[in-house]
């Protein structure tokens, strides 16, 4: 039962950190996304085709493309 509970505060120290690093990489790809977004349509892709693409709203197209959010 001792090892149990020595493994067990470990495991989620583990699991916690492995999380927070996911969601690291999750962030840094929104916003790489956003920024070939931004360049999509600065180079005259039409909103469509993004929305398509990306599976985003038109809504959120746009506030990424007028830089409100990334």
């Amino acid at each position: 039962m001792a090892d149990e509970a020595d493994h067990v505060p470990k495991l989620l120290a583990r699991l916690a950190g492995h999380y927070r690093k996911q969601l690291d990489e999750a962030d840094r790809a929104r916003i790489d996304l956003a920024d070939s977004i931004r360049e999509a349509a600065a180079a005259g892709l039409r909103q469509a085709d993004i929305v398509r693409a990306t599976g985003y709203t038109r809504e959120q197209v746009r506030r990424i493309v007028a830089g409100r959010t990334r």
